[in-house]
């Protein structure tokens, strides 16, 4: 029996950390310290999360003041808890699988992307209306929507990427009037970041191995960043493989470099981005231009399989261990010191040192050049999927 690995790691305004395993996770505070869990292999003294999910958690969400946290399983189940007390506010089933969840400036409303290239809204809150509860479409996209995100500032924008090559930058809440298109990428776009210290960019990563800076308001690109050219040495020498068990629907003597996430940190006016196999984060500066500089690729003990940030400081979730000599640590963190990135040592042990549940192996997570592929089609669990 091994330890299950952090499949999705999201942080709150708030000093919050979800961690999630399969179809349960824990929230600590900013120790590390379990607050709240859906899990029952906890202490007493944790307050216990109802509404737990039956299937496995693909997408979580924390709103911008903290207050609300979200999540949705493969069932289509969306649930929508209350972070003082950790109790469901609403829970709902949508018709069609999520990708990707956000909450809208306020609050008041929660976004649902799907795999049907749609992008729902529904309010957080119970209303005496059961028609005003219910899901309004907000826009659609011809392919698989892969992320959602609110801008910051005024004009309030929602953005969306698909698998389709493009960014998509709409009007919120009237989603129908698009302001623009950001158009480059040249395989699926996976992630999207905006930040308070930018209001009016984008960073966008995708399957081509690109990190991109966009001008929201007209959609222009304003920066390519190649991660070919800072990553190549690791399947030189070795510490990344090519092969049919990494991408299973591609060449084997083909390098990837698949963006997983892009996360903004606010305080040192940076992003940091996760890649796909790769034992590293990667982090670039925001500057005048604006421009991407002193792009920084920064070495952890395992490939990652998501980060969040928690203030200034980087947690990395790693992906399940590939070998019998790695270690089962679930994350690291790291934090700025001396203008360089070294561990949070004592964060880290406190994360690495949790309970998640006790599975027989782990199986390493599906490429997203799998469903990244055009020809890829999701088998369906029955007729609504």
């Amino acid at each position: 029996m091994v330890r299950a690995s952090i499949t999705l790691v999201e942080t709150s305004s708030q000093g919050h950390i979800a961690l999630v395993f399969d179809a349960n996770f824990h929230i600590t505070d900013s120790t590390g310290k379990i607050v709240a869990s859906t899990s029952d292999d906890v202490d007493a003294s944790v307050a216990k999360i109802g509404g737990a999910n039956k299937d496995r958690i693909i997408t979580v969400a924390f709103s911008q003041d903290g207050s609300l946290f979200a999540t949705c399983n493969n069932e289509k189940t969306v649930t929508i808890y209350n972070t003082a007390d950790w109790t469901a506010v609403r829970s709902l089933i949508i018709a069609k699988r999520a990708t990707a969840i956000t909450f809208d400036p306020s609050g008041a409303y929660l976004l649902i992307a799907d795999k049907f290239g749609e992008v729902h809204r529904t309010p957080t809150a119970l209303s005496a209306d059961e028609a005003a509860s219910k899901p309004e479409l907000l826009l659609g996209h011809v392919s698989i929507v892969c992320d959602v995100k609110m801008s910051y500032g005024s004009p309030s924008y929602v953005l969306t990427c698909d698998r389709d090559e493009k960014l998509r930058v709409s009007k919120y809440p009237n989603a129908y009037n698009i302001q623009s298109f950001g158009l480059g990428h040249t395989e699926f776009v996976t992630t999207i970041a905006t930040a308070q210290f930018a209001p009016n960019n984008a960073v966008t990563g995708s399957g081509d191995g690109t990190l991109r800076l966009w001008d929201i308001s007209s959609g222009q690109l304003v920066q390519t960043v190649d991660l070919q050219e800072l990553l190549e040495p690791y399947y030189t020498d070795g510490r990344v493989l090519m092969g049919v068990s990494n991408f299973e629907d591609r060449n084997a003597a083909t390098q990837r470099y698949g963006v997983l996430r892009v996360r903004s940190i606010e305080g040192q006016r940076m992003f940091v981005a996760a890649v796909e196999r790769f034992p590293v984060v990667v982090v670039l500066s925001f500057g005048e231009g604006p421009a991407l500089a002193n792009v920084r690729v920064v070495d952890v003990a395992r490939p990652v399989a998501d980060v969040a940030v928690l203030g200034d400081r980087i947690v990395a979730a790693y992906a399940p261990p590939s070998g019998e000599t790695d270690s089962d640590d679930l994350a690291v963190v790291l934090e700025p010191t001396n203008g360089d990135l070294a561990t949070d040592v004592t964060l880290s042990a406190a994360l690495n040192a949790l309970s998640t549940q006790q599975i027989e192996a782990a199986a390493p997570a599906p490429s997203i050049y799998v469903w990244g592929n055009k020809m890829y089609m999701d088998p369906p669990k029955d007729d609504e999927d």
